[in-house]
């Protein structure tokens, strides 16, 4: 769902240039003005012939990437598949042909067979010529690619004849149904097709005129009104699906920022009755909380249209043609010469608007924001951002560290057969026992299921590539910060950067992403930060607190502390680390830290200590007057629903205690 979500977004430019170029040529009849600019009169139907060619790359491309299947190869294999079987292109007289009535619904499925095939075959073992990392990881892939490629190859030439025999003698049966349906019949199919078409991602109107017969495509509606008419003035409101209810429905609805925003791009498109912005970008292809919607509104738009023209209720201007394109409104008036077929679409656009408000609002609540579509992406990618930039490695320093790029190699495949997530271990209030806060740690979960923590960090810090994995944490903690707000939240959530990402620009992700959150954020530095560069660290400090994020020293105590430099620091919090924690015997060990905490609070810190993992643990940070702790005594990091879980019945807790007092 998401490759296909994806892959016609892409293709959204192409919809809206081929589209106005239509709508120009056909409103200001360019071609026939002279001009050398005769060639636009075929620009439709040249341009829509290659639409099943482009959405077939376009899918091929973004399903191969969310299966982490080659890019470039998988849709090659894609399109030479499509090519060979469907008829879409032919030879004739030596000259190649397109036929674009021919494998317009396999511009579908073929990507879903041969990539989710491909897909298999490539972690066949036996299929694999090499498996020596002693060539390039870019090389050894691309060999190994082909036998599966020739495994995909020989099973669709095999089994497309007979799906294809299937499906036409499918096809055949509901052509020779429809013949015999009457006008409102072909009406109700011409419209249930076309949106569903539509629905599953295929060019609807386009796809049924090609596969349809001439009467069961073009007819008339009562006396003498052309479908085409009926369909573009009181039928498809703004274009295909109602979409002017859409629009209104979503600037009705209150906080839908991201569907009013959709609303405004698709505005301007919907005057002239284009509506693939909307369709593609809201989505509704394949979007199951739109479909009743996105099929019922227009259902309903033609059983009154064709009431009010079959009861005379309306009539039509004898031979008016009115081009597609006509702003509703002035359509209706150009074909009936009534403020009454302007009532009438007033009043349908209402009845639309009205069938899709609760969906939209359900689709609304059930769905996940445009960034956090954004995210499920990067969390299934990073293994391949990872992979591309160690192969750009492997030629430079081949020679020299053929142990740290094997580490590398298992570093990457770890990440592309598992994904990565964030995990939040709840910061305690030592005397009261409730959550204050929580710290946001990297996990790796495993394709079964079992939750990793990063070991495959300082293999990356070697190779100069955890900013990668930095903006993730930034992207997704976005996201998890938004899903608290949802469930009225606003927990203070800390998490760790690479210092040289930080210090080299990564602030300015950091600002971007989290000045919202007044407060809220905390990033925790390495001392090691301080250290290589105090001026920069300091700067970059003021510069995170001017906006309102606030700054901790992680790990104090692990090998650079200075004394000295607790003076001078900017940060709000320090973080004594586990190691500082003395053990029975060691009095003066005990001594030690009892007296750090102590001067880190006289010195205006906030004090967390972390790693409290056992009772005698708890006993020294009580005696320390520390009051913030975190650690496996009291939570193991989490997910963020169970976060969100724990914070709530914390709350509970907290009101049920305020009320018995």
């Amino acid at each position: 769902m998401l490759s296909l979500r994806e892959g016609y977004i892409a293709l959204i430019p192409f919809f809206i240039v081929a589209s106005l170029i239509t709508l120009l040529n056909q409103w200001l009849d360019i071609a026939a003005q002279g001009f050398d600019h005769q060639y636009l009169n075929d620009f439709n139907q040249l341009v829509w012939g290659l639409f099943p060619l482009l959405s077939l790359i376009s899918f091929s491309y973004h399903l191969a990437k969310n299966l982490k299947v080659h890019t470039i190869a998988a849709p090659i294999l894609v399109v030479s598949c499509f090519t060979a079987t469907t008829g879409y292109m032919f030879i004739d007289n030596n000259m190649i042909h397109i036929d674009q009535t021919q494998g317009v619904l396999y511009s579908l499925f073929m990507p879903i067979f041969c990539i989710h095939l491909l897909s298999y075959f490539v972690q066949v073992k036996w299929f694999r010529i090499v498996n020596v990392s002693s060539i390039s990881l870019f090389l050894r892939k691309h060999i190994n690619l082909i036998f599966p490629y020739l495994a995909v190859t020989a099973t669709t030439l095999l089994l497309y004849p007979f799906v294809d025999n299937s499906a036409n003698w499918l096809f055949n049966h509901l052509l020779a149904f429809q013949v015999e349906l009457t006008d409102f019949g072909k009406v109700f199919v011409q419209l249930f097709s076309i949106h569903l078409l539509w629905f599953f991602g295929v060019h609807g109107d386009n796809t049924y005129h090609i596969l349809a017969p001439t009467d069961v495509a073009n007819y008339v509606v009562g006396a003498n009104i052309a479908n085409y008419h009926f369909f573009s003035a009181f039928v498809l409101l703004g274009g295909t699906g109602c979409i002017w209810a859409i629009i209104i429905a979503s600037f009705l609805i209150k906080g839908a920022k991201h569907e009013q925003h959709i609303a405004k791009i698709s505005l301007p498109l919907a005057i002239f009755n284009i509506s693939e912005v909307m369709i593609y970008a809201l989505p509704i292809v394949f979007n199951p909380y739109m479909l009743i919607p996105f099929l019922l509104a227009p259902m309903l738009n033609a059983l009154l249209s064709y009431y009010a023209i079959s009861s005379g209720l309306l009539t039509m201007a004898a031979e008016q043609a009115v081009p597609w394109f006509t702003p509703i409104f002035l359509n209706a008036w150009l074909l009936t010469n009534s403020y009454l077929g302007v009532f009438l679409q007033v009043l349908l656009v209402a009845l639309n608007v009205a069938i899709y408000y609760p969906f939209l609002k359900m689709y609304r609540r059930h769905s996940v924001s445009g960034k956090a579509l954004d995210m499920l992406v990067k969390r299934y990618s990073a293994g391949r951002k990872i992979e591309d930039k160690a192969e750009s490695m492997f030629a430079i320093h081949h020679s020299e560290q053929q142990l740290e790029h094997h580490c590398l190699k298992e570093v990457t495949d770890a990440l592309n057969q598992g994904s990565l997530t964030l995990y939040y271990q709840p910061k305690m209030d030592l005397k009261t026992g409730a959550v204050i806060g929580f710290e946001a740690l990297l996990r790796l979960k495993r394709a079964a299921g079992k939750v990793e923590g990063p070991w495959f960090l300082e293999t990356l810090a070697k190779h100069k590539l955890l900013d990668v994995i930095d903006n993730f944490v930034i992207d997704q903690l976005e996201v998890d910060l938004d899903k608290f707000a949802q469930a009225g939240l606003s927990p203070k959530v800390s998490f760790n950067i690479s210092p040289d990402n930080l210090l080299n620009g990564g602030y300015k992700r950091v600002v971007k992403a989290f000045a919202r959150f007044e407060d809220q954020v905390e990033v925790e530095l390495l001392e090691s930060s301080y250290i290589e560069d105090f001026a920069a660290t300091i700067e970059v400090v003021n510069l995170l607190k001017r906006s309102h994020i606030r700054c901790a020293m992680d790990d104090f105590g692990t090998g650079y502390s200075c004394l000295s430099v607790l003076s001078k620091l900017n940060i709000d919090t320090i973080k004594l680390d586990r190691s500082l924690l003395p053990d029975s015997s060691n009095s003066k060990s005990e001594t030690l830290y009892r007296h750090l905490a102590q001067l880190c609070t006289q010195l205006g810190f906030n004090t967390v200590a972390e790693g409290i993992e056992t009772e005698a643990d708890e006993k020294v940070v009580k005696s320390a007057n520390i009051h913030c702790v975190q650690g496996f005594l009291y939570h193991k990091a989490m997910p963020i629903e169970a976060a969100i879980e724990l914070l709530e019945k914390n709350i509970e807790q907290s009101e049920d205690c305020s009320i018995s007092m």
